[in-house]
């Protein structure tokens, strides 16, 4: 073998060995897609097809659900849909995230996503409605009251991420949409060997609490690994200080009742640097810690969510 030859053979070397990657994490991807296909309904808003789910009676008064970041709304659904029977509940894929699209053409933003949802809530005939979010998701509920006074009658607040220095970065979210690199991420290295990532990280989100059983498939979490999902996701997480400096100065003008629920011992959150924080800062605004909850713990104590609820629902129709 000449040694020509032996240079442009160890010259193919990486680049199959790309191409086989590719090929196996696009499997993996198609895999995910198969096994947690869309169970809800799909609408297309100012051009950006949106899927969600709604339970609860139809003449029941509605309540919007947003969930937190790299989840869906199965997430939040699994816990809480028994508690909030008595409600009519949108449950929404944020945009990106689950299988809702985001739209591509310019920089994405809590404003813009707020703007979306609202309009989101106006094709389902929804005039008004108390918004409960979870981590990320109350960053964006929090904006919906800013931005939509008008269709916002109260805040459900859990383990909210609501204010900027959250920490830096996972260096990941930001190489996610780096040139060659990100497309090494989000084809070939998330979709072949995410899974074990997810699990791992359902045990941070929702410590001191145990991860319950059959979590991750019943919440359809390994969504996230679809190309899209994951780097719209990414996207949140590479600016979310950035974000949340952009509306944190603006809490002290959200004057729904609201309802903050943490527990002292998060250990993705900080309970003092957020959700008591803020709590001092809106003046409608009650925080209750519960002892031993973690950051999901919408799951181990759905009746402190409903009761918040309630409570919120009720102070929402006495202002009306």
């Amino acid at each position: 073998m000449t040694r020509t030859v032996l240079l442009l053979l160890l010259g193919l070397v990486p680049a199959a060995l790309l191409l086989a990657g590719l090929f196996a994490g696009s499997a993996a991807a198609r895999g995910v897609a198969s096994d947690y296909p869309p169970e809800g309904n799909f609408v297309s808003v100012d051009g950006t097809r949106l899927h969600f789910k709604v339970t609860g009676p139809e003449d029941a008064a509605p309540l919007l659900v947003l969930h937190g970041a790299s989840s869906n709304l199965n997430e939040p659904r699994v816990a809480l849909e028994d508690a909030l029977s008595g409600y009519r509940v949108y449950w929404l894929d944020r945009p990106g995230l689950g299988w809702s699209e985001r739209p591509g053409d310019v920089a994405w933003s809590p404003q813009r996503e707020a703007a979306l949802i609202a309009q989101f809530l106006e094709s389902q005939g929804v005039a008004q409605t108390p918004v409960l979010g979870h981590s990320w998701g109350a960053a964006i509920a929090l904006r919906l009251a800013m931005d939509q006074r008008d269709r916002v009658t109260g805040l459900v607040l859990i383990a909210p991420a609501a204010r900027a220095w959250v920490g830096d970065a996972a260096f990941y979210n930001k190489a996610t949409h780096w040139p060659l690199i990100g497309t090494l991420i989000t084809r070939v290295i998330v979709p072949t060997y995410g899974r074990g990532q997810v699990a791992d990280g359902a045990q941070q989100a929702f410590s001191p609490e145990p991860v319950p059983e059959n979590y991750v498939e019943r919440t359809h979490l390994p969504l996230i690994l679809r190309a899209p999902v994951w780097k719209a996701n990414a996207y949140d997480m590479a600016h979310v200080n950035t974000h949340l400096a952009d509306q944190e100065t603006r809490y002290d003008t959200i004057t729904v009742p609201t309802v903050i629920l943490a527990g002292p011992e998060d250990t993705v959150v900080s309970t003092q640097g957020h959700a008591g924080r803020i709590a001092e800062t809106m003046p409608n605004a009650e925080l209750e810690l519960i002892e031993g909850a973690g950051h999901n713990l919408h799951h181990y104590h759905p009746d402190r969510v409903r009761a918040a609820v309630d409570r919120v629902s009720a102070r929402g129709a006495e202002n009306r």
